[in-house]
């Protein structure tokens, strides 16, 4: 996953307002009393969420993608923040953290309530006695209202995105391309696919339960990057 992708990531999420993303999550630390700062970003992707955080907390990150983590490494040289290339469903770094993150719906590319089942077990092995998880999900509303008609089309200056949808057995199917202006006037094309899946409030709830965790706050924002569900889990 990611592969051509993590080449552009950082020009597509350009417009992203990252310090809103920090600031959701050091409001949840604040609001559930964790003292300690001991941080992983699960899914770190180009590690800008990392960059934000590297001096208040002392960070690790995982990614599935390896094209990520390299960028990743160059752009956080020096900060002495540990990344690991891995699945987040079966991740074991051999410690434990006091906050775990996944922003971006990252948790929406897992496609199987079993998935979700063995990431929340992993969560569970590296979370310290009071820690928290934090993750966000988007619901089928959010999905309809991106891909009117089963497209989404964003022309840029210097980028065009065209992602045609579909789903399949409840498992929602994206093919990527992406079309990235050179200096020298010539576009480049890039494709690639993705698959998500939308999970009930319910089914995390359950799903959560079931391997050892709790569910302490859920609630509804639509001023990051649209509407949005964000989960705090704890032992």
């Amino acid at each position: 996953m990611y592969r051509s992708f993590a080449k552009i990531y950082d020009s597509f999420m350009k417009h992203c307002d990252y310090s809103q993303w920090v600031e959701l999550i050091e409001k949840i630390i604040s609001e559930q009393g964790i003292e300690e700062k001991k941080l992983l970003d699960l899914g770190c992707g180009t590690g800008e969420v990392l960059l934000r955080f590297a001096d208040k907390f002392q960070c690790s990150g995982l990614d599935l993608s390896e094209e990520m983590l390299k960028i990743a490494n160059k752009k956080l040289k020096g900060k002495n923040i540990p990344l690991y290339l891995g699945d987040m469903r079966y991740f074991d770094t051999g410690e434990k953290y006091d906050v775990i993150i996944s922003l971006f719906d990252t948790v929406n590319h897992l496609t199987s309530l079993q998935d979700l089942t063995e990431l929340f077990k992993s969560i569970k092995n590296s979370l310290n006695e009071k820690g928290i998880y934090v993750f966000d999900v988007v619901d089928r509303e959010f999905m309809d209202m991106m891909f009117p008609g089963g497209v989404f089309v964003d022309h840029r200056k210097d980028m065009s995105i065209i992602w045609e949808h579909d789903v399949e057995n409840g498992i929602d199917y994206i093919d990527a391309t992406y079309f990235v202006k050179h200096k020298n006037g010539f576009f480049e094309k890039f494709e690639e696919g993705y698959e998500k899946r939308i999970f009930t409030e319910k089914e995390i709830e359950e799903t959560a339960r079931k391997s050892g965790l709790k569910v302490l706050k859920v609630y509804e924002n639509d001023e990051i990057a649209g509407k949005r569900q964000i989960f705090t889990l704890g032992l």
